[in-house]
């Protein structure tokens, strides 16, 4: 045997030692003389591929028996050949890439052997990082060469390592066989120094398209690597060497070799102490090159010299787009120096001078922090009135100053003591100065996450601002008359007057297609994204402020409850009245406005233009139009349910119901409780519609029968939920009820037994085995997968019906032709009233109203009972409690009249209203009705309602009169008589 220490050879194997049957010798060598795997392998000396394997595996065991520790020294460096063979087809990022680093770095004396007699083998990406640190004598790391997959395997980021020099040359030896891989290289913050400036020649892919040298020592010693930018990096797009103690000798020759350059398209400078001295350089850089358009020079010592030469290139550079030169001292000029613009035949041209011409084409600029007094900064404010092309503007550190949702720089008249950034050491400043710093900076045209506590201006860049269009579709009364104003939320709701929209343009926008209005009135804003923005619609002449039904209705906060929002200058006089009782709300997403590979706007709004109608030269006519007379306006003192109670009924809905009980885990019931309160306007609404179909007495309530035939779809599968099962639930349900002072309802649901009974069946159906799902889950599949969402929805919500169809310029019209009728109608019904009720209160009952309807034959095949009550439930507001309260079964006159047009909705043949016009129609039909039977006379003319102003539309209705009329009754002979039509072309 061989002794340990030694190198084997073969003749350290005799043919004594040896079994008989073995010849092949050279198939058990060491790994020294073991070629790397590959297809010459298996025909190496002595290896016989016509052997049976039988005789092979008796061979080899009978090898194993007479030399036991020569086999597994075989076998284990066969191993770590095949750990290398397999490290060829392992690429740096995928997910076992780690762990191959790993094995390959405990094998790496073995793997160099071969390496040292086998010189023309390929060494895996492992093993060269690998050899690299041991040769360095360092310890071994990735150095975001080897990692995990991510999701871009194009870009090499190697930031924050501190590697040093030495772990430099580590990463040259693997970025060699990877060259192909990147396009982009960070290696920021490694503590590079000069000394690896010709490694990074060597590291850097030729093809490379970025490279972020951020936060190193190149300084000086860098030139080499500044002289291998135009030949070796021919496609660099992006250079950052920010940080770097590059002085003015090295931007100088930087800026002179970007002269020529054809492909860089964004350069980094900041913090490498940049002066006056090199701004000459860089002035000829921005008159000759055309491809750099975005340059950040933050934090240098670059002062009112310098910028000159700067504002002088601008003039004549039409690339850059986006310039960042804050924390610099363009607000100081020092005396006698010799690097004057002038001395170099310059002209002297200023900010403003650059804000106010045409050859402004930046979009993005920051000048804060650059100490400009009181006189400079006013004249650039100033100038920048007519500045329509930059976005986003920054101004702050300077003076006392703001920028406004617009656009517009606003200097106060209070200066502050010009500080020098330097010299000044005191911990006040040093705080001001650290917490300016964590402003982010501006990146392009990217949004950037900013602190409002260290700002205070508006930049549509980088807070991510998106364009809205808002419409007035006039589905209301009162606002047709212009001026029309819009007041937004995020403007201080100061008035923002609205265009009428043409032809041409309602044919472009789609929400304009949808629209039945004549007339369309727009404005395109600006607006913050991811926040809501309030707003309402006004008419100065008018002195009147409404809401919008195209967008959600909120109530104010309550914040803003109390604040007077709406003002107006008519010749020299304040204009107020009093804004509505709710406001419309929207919150749009974030979207990128901007296109940054072509640096171009996508959206229409301009920054910096006044179009406020805050000061308006009209003169108030006292003359109201009578189409639209605020007196006339029958829906002014009508009720709209508010999202507030709402709220407030679902909170005593959920605390008399058995669902804290039902449900044990906390966090489910926040969950159920949440998803409940989202989808309650809406269950509401269902219940009140299906509550009038059987009434318990009194109490709207949805009996078992009723139930059953309306939701068995969504529950009963007849496998986990049966139709008994349903049953068992109800009883449950309706079992525990609050004891009322009027009749018992235990055998039919209540508003908060409604809620309380979908989360229960949801429970047993989907909480049982075998599915086990929590009770939200099961809730939410209910509702959204089986079908219980369309049932639910199927019921359309009264506030919605009231301001689609009802208020309307058409039914006010015939409520205001008809009002001494209805009068006498509603006195009728209140007189109908049981005794039963002992209040001196006037109002109508269910059963008043019920039997309105029922002496005049109008209750029939055509018109149901179930539609009055219907009417009435859907009329009368929300109430609290139902149970204890009468408020519900307590009409007034208001509320009889919008009963009156719920019935007439539903009335004849044709029972789908898609109009306002059609509802109008209806609705002086059932009014002509009752008053025929009761015999009220009336000194006002049935008188059609007057309709928009368009000829098409008056055509149609003078055609269809009869028709509508013929499908409401049946019979055009029984159809009121029509006195007089109230056409206006």
């Amino acid at each position: 045997m061989q002794k340990s220490g030694q190198p084997y050879i073969e003749n350290s194997l005799t043919k004594r030692d040896a079994p008989f049957q073995y010849e092949p010798q050279s198939k058990f060598t060491p790994l020294q003389l073991i070629p790397p795997i590959n297809d010459n392998f298996r025909h190496l000396k002595g290896l016989k591929a016509s052997r049976s394997q039988n005789n092979s595996k008796v061979k080899i065991k009978k090898v194993k028996q007479k030399f036991p520790s020569l086999m597994e020294f075989d076998e284990m460096q066969t191993q770590d050949d095949e750990l290398e063979f397999n490290a060829y087809n392992v690429k740096p990022f995928d997910s076992v890439a780690p762990q191959t680093f790993r094995n390959i770095y405990k094998k790496i004396d073995t793997i160099l052997q071969k390496k040292t007699l086998y010189q023309n083998q390929k060494m895996s990406l492992f093993s060269s990082v690998a050899e690299s640190s041991k040769s360095e004598k360092l310890m071994p790391r990735t150095l975001g060469l080897i990692r995990t997959n991510t999701n871009n395997n194009k870009v090499l980021d190697a930031s924050n390592f501190c590697m040093g020099d030495k772990y430099a040359k580590v990463l040259c030896s693997g970025v060699k066989l990877t060259l192909d891989y990147y396009e982009q290289v960070n290696l920021k913050n490694n503590n590079l120094t000069s000394r690896s400036s010709e490694c990074l020649n060597q590291l850097i892919p030729t093809k490379l398209k970025g490279l972020n040298l951020q936060g190193n020592s190149l300084g000086q010693g860098g030139h080499e690597f500044v002289k291998a930018l135009n030949t070796r990096y021919g496609q660099l797009q992006y250079l950052n060497l920010e940080n770097n103690k590059f002085n003015d000798d090295g931007c100088r020759q930087l800026f002179k070799m970007l002269q020529e350059n054809t492909i860089m398209q964004k350069l980094n400078l900041s913090h490498n102490l940049i002066t006056d001295k090199s701004m000459p350089e860089f002035n000829v850089l921005l008159q000759k090159n055309a491809t750099l358009s975005e340059i950040y020079l933050h934090w240098n010592r670059i002062h009112q010299i310098g910028g000159q030469y700067i504002i002088a290139a601008l003039f004549i550079n039409y690339n850059v787009k986006v310039l960042d030169l804050s924390f610099n001292s363009l607000g100081i000029r020092y005396k006698d120096d010799a690097q004057s613009p002038q001395k170099n035949k310059l002209p002297y041209q200023t900010w403003p001078d650059y804000f106010s011409s045409k050859n402004c084409n930046l979009m993005h600029l920051d000048l804060s922090n650059n100490q400009f007094n009181q006189s400079q900064s006013e004249a650039i404010a100033k100038s920048l009135e007519d500045n329509h092309t930059i976005y986003g503007f920054h101004f702050s550190g300077n003076i006392h100053s703001s920028i406004d949702h617009l656009g517009f720089l606003n200097i106060t008249k209070q200066t502050i003591e010009q500080k020098d950034v330097i010299l000044k050491k005191n911990e006040e400043y040093q705080s001001e100065i650290i917490g300016a710093l964590q402003i982010p900076r501006i990146d392009g045209l990217k949004q950037i996450q900013r602190q409002s506590q260290f700002y205070n201006e508006v930049c549509w860049i980088c807070d991510g601002w998106v364009e809205c269009t808002f419409l007035w579709q006039p589905n209301h009364l009162d606002i047709k008359r212009e001026p029309l104003f819009i007041h937004l939320s995020h403007e201080r709701y100061a008035p923002i007057k609205m265009e009428l929209m043409d032809d041409e343009q309602r044919e472009r926008s789609p929400m304009s297609r949808k629209s039945n209005s004549y007339k369309i009135w727009y404005v395109q804003r600006m607006v913050p994204s991811k926040q809501p923005i309030r707003f309402f619609f006004s008419s100065p002449l008018l002195k009147q402020a409404q809401v919008s039904s195209q967008y959600d209705i909120v109530d104010w906060p309550k914040a803003e409850q109390n604040k007077k929002v709406l003002f107006y200058m008519i010749n020299e006089k304040h204009l107020t009245f009093r804004r509505p009782r709710q406001c419309n709300q929207i919150m749009l997403p974030s979207k990128q406005q901007f296109d940054e590979l072509h640096y171009e706007p996508s959206v229409h709004c301009k920054p910096r233009i006044k179009d406020y109608g805050g000061i308006l030269d009209l003169i108030i006519d006292d003359t109201v139009d009578e189409n639209i007379d605020q007196t006339d306006n029958f829906f002014k003192e009508c009720h709209r349910d508010s999202d507030q109670e709402f709220s407030d009924c679902f909170e005593w809905d959920w605390n008399n119901s058995q669902l804290t009980k039902l449900i044990k885990e906390q966090d489910q019931l926040i969950q159920v409780k949440q998803y409940l309160h989202r989808i309650y306007r809406d269950l509401v609404s269902a219940y009140r519609h299906y509550s009038a179909y059987s009434p318990s007495g009194d109490i709207w309530s949805i009996s078992l029968n009723v139930f059953t035939d309306i939701f068995q779809s969504s529950f009963v599968d007849n496998k986990s939920y049966l139709l008994k099962d349903l049953d068992i639930s109800f009883r449950q349900t309706t079992s525990k009820y609050i004891n009322q002072t009027r009749t018992s309802t235990s055998h039919a649901l209540l508003r908060h037994q409604f809620i309380e009974i979908l989360v229960r069946m949801s429970m047993d159906k989907y909480c049982k085995q075998p599915l086990l799902m929590t009770p939200i889950e099961a809730l939410q599949k209910v509702y959204e997968v089986d079908g219980l969402q369309k049932k639910i929805e199927s019921v359309q919500e009264s506030q919605t019906w009231r301001d689609v169809y009802y208020w309307s310029m058409e039914c006010n019209r015939v409520i205001s032709n008809n009002s001494s009728v209805l009068r006498q109608l509603y006195q009728e019904c209140v007189q109908m009233r049981s005794l039963n009720y002992f209040t001196n209160k006037t109002f109508a009952s269910p059963q008043s109203f019920k039997e309105l309807f029922n002496r005049a034959g109008l209750i029939n095949d055509v018109n149901a009972e179930r539609n009055v009550l219907i009417a009435f439930a859907l009329s009368v507001p929300l109430v609290l409690d139902e149970i204890n309260q009468d408020r519900q079964i307590q009409m007034s006159f208001q509320e009889f009249v919008e009963a009156l047009a719920r019935v007439a909705e539903k009335y004849g043949q044709n029972k789908s209203v898609i109009s306002s016009e059609q509802l109008a129609l209806k609705l002086q039909h059932i009014i002509g009705q009752l008053q025929e039977y009761y015999q009220i006379v009336d000194e006002n003319k049935i008188i059609i309602p007057q309709m928009r102003q368009s000829k098409k539309q008056t055509n149609f209705l003078q055609e269809n009169v009869t028709k509508l009329l013929y499908e409401i009754d049946g019979s055009p002979v029984n159809a009121p008589q029509i006195y007089e039509f109230d056409f206006v072309e």
